[in-house]
């Protein structure tokens, strides 16, 4: 297909609509595997250093493993926003929806009908110390992050594109790598491969997907040097 042919108003509506959906999820809809494996397939055409295709990915739907990292997802994040709450402006009204979101999910995330772990096989330790080795003792921690996460999130990214694109719904969660070690045992993850994340997926129970506000670009981007603005 040649690039003339696209639909750049459907991709734009994508790209600029896709949210972290964690209240207005179906619960009660089940999500054929097909459905997620063709996500999958579409990811995996994501960016690849080197064509290593480092990625894994660990697709949840046995109803008690979904409650243990549920549990796991609990007990990190509810102390967060215990604290958090407490500090938003009463003004701050998109922030108060972010945390009764992420309250939601962090009640209703056991009924979420799959959760997606996307893995690496790389890991920040190992791949850091190999370089501070070769580099003289050099800092090279933000290289070592970046080429271990940098490669897997945008496949995740793409895989929730794929989403949203079918009238499901989605986010990239963190929360449950504070438990990572104990999460790695329950699922059988074996040594040497890191979780990225956490990616819970259920249909859209919304009408559609809109645009975030966001910061004007002329205060985010700039041209050739810091500070200097993109846009005049």
């Amino acid at each position: 297909m040649k690039v003339e042919d696209l639909d750049h108003a459907s991709i734009d509506h994508v790209l600029s609509t896709t949210r972290a959906v964690r209240r207005r999820l179906d619960l009660d809809r089940p999500v054929p595997l097909d459905v997620v494996t063709e996500c999958l397939e579409i990811a995996l055409q994501a960016p690849t250093g080197f064509n290593l295709q480092n990625w894994r990915w660990l697709v949840i739907t046995d109803p008690e493993t979904r409650g243990d990292l549920a549990e796991v997802y609990r007990r990190a994040l509810l102390p967060f926003l215990d604290a958090m709450e407490p500090d938003i402006a009463e003004d701050d009204d998109q922030t108060r929806r972010v945390a009764a979101s992420s309250r939601y999910l962090l009640e209703h995330l056991d009924q979420v009908p799959v959760h997606v772990i996307p893995c690496t096989v790389l890991q920040v330790q190992q791949e850091h110390a190999q370089w501070q080795e070769l580099a003289y003792d050099t800092d090279l921690w933000n290289m070592a992050a970046s080429s271990v996460y940098g490669e897997v999130w945008p496949a995740a990214w793409s895989f929730m594109l794929a989403l949203r694109s079918r009238g499901l719904g989605s986010s990239l969660t963190m929360i449950h790598l504070a438990e990572e070690p104990a999460v790695a045992e329950r699922l059988g993850i074996p040594e040497g491969v890191s979780q990225a994340g956490l990616i819970p997926v259920a249909y859209f129970a919304g009408d559609d997907f809109r645009s975030a506000a966001r910061r004007p670009l002329s205060e985010i981007a700039f041209l050739d040097r810091w500070g200097q603005p993109l846009l005049s």
